[in-house]
């Protein structure tokens, strides 16, 4: 779904992102049944495809997020590019939003740490032309992951002095310097969203000033989920859906509205057991 907004800013520097390879994921790290203990994740986007095709489906030149009962909330521009070629998406969440209302913004909020986030981006390995399609997962049900964002929106209201103000969240720094570590070079400015909280207050210097714009930083350990065995692709398979499967939040209803971001209720606890990825040598995002 795409909205409005105003010019984003960018963040300044971040600090380096811990590597953690495939290797690294076991058992001991799917801590519940209902959360993988995952920050966030980077794998090839035609890899994310073929794992979890209940919620994505690339269709010629047009992707659909399927995300009515689990699955990704899909933040975009609305195209991407993947393989030389531009694609459509259908069903997003805008990077760029604008909120018009206290109820909007509730919205917005649930709606945003419902699922986790997913990215489509582009990297080019060094001295290579080779240009290569990324899909970056934030799993906003990690408990570090939800407090960035949630302490973010919490603070801006707490801090600003007018009714209008911008927030913007930055994950280009800390994809940045993973990829870098992995030799490649990020292309794409992509990795960000912002919303803008516009009320009808008729003058807010504040925000005319610009004081009331603020960037918060992302950070966390990004995990490689690259990889070409049948057994260990089931395995990430099943981390993913640890991530992606529905997830309930208990409570009234009762001042619920339809929300304009398709927000759903959904189920927790689709497992009944921790299932941990099988040990493989440590695996780049592509082959040699």
């Amino acid at each position: 779904m795409a909205g409005t907004g105003l010019q984003g800013v960018r963040g300044g520097g971040g600090r380096l992102t811990s590597v953690v390879s495939m290797a690294s994921v076991s058992s001991e790290l799917l801590q519940t049944t209902s959360t993988a203990n995952c920050e966030m994740a980077i794998l090839p986007l035609r890899l994310m495809l073929e794992l979890q095709p209940q919620y994505l489906k690339l269709e010629d030149d047009t992707l659909t997020s399927i995300n009515q009962n689990g699955g990704y909330n899909l933040i975009s521009d609305g195209t991407f590019h993947i393989e030389g070629r531009q694609c459509r998406v259908i069903n997003y969440i805008d990077r760029k939003v604008k909120l018009e209302s206290h109820y909007d913004y509730k919205d917005y909020r649930e709606t945003i740490l419902a699922k986790p986030m997913l990215f489509i981006t582009s990297a080019k390995k060094d001295n290579t032309d080779s240009v290569r399609t990324f899909a970056f997962v934030v799993n906003t049900r990690h408990p570090k992951m939800k407090a960035q964002v949630e302490g973010g929106m919490n603070d801006v209201i707490s801090s600003v002095m007018g009714e209008n103000y911008q927030l913007q969240f930055e994950f280009h720094n800390v994809v940045s310097n993973y990829l870098l570590k992995e030799r490649f070079e990020l292309l794409d400015k992509n990795l960000s969203f912002l919303y803008t909280f516009k009320s009808d207050a008729l003058l807010d210097i504040f925000h005319l000033l610009g004081l009331s714009k603020k960037t918060r930083e992302v950070n966390g350990n990004i995990i490689n989920l690259y990889c070409t065995k049948p057994a260990k692709k089931e395995q990430v398979k099943m981390f993913m859906s640890k991530m992606s499967n529905p997830l309930i939040r208990m409570g009234s209803s009762a001042d619920r509205r339809l929300s304009v971001f398709s927000l759903d209720v959904i189920n927790e606890d689709p497992f009944g057991a921790n299932d941990g990825l099988l040990e493989e040598p440590s695996t780049p995002l592509t082959p040699s």
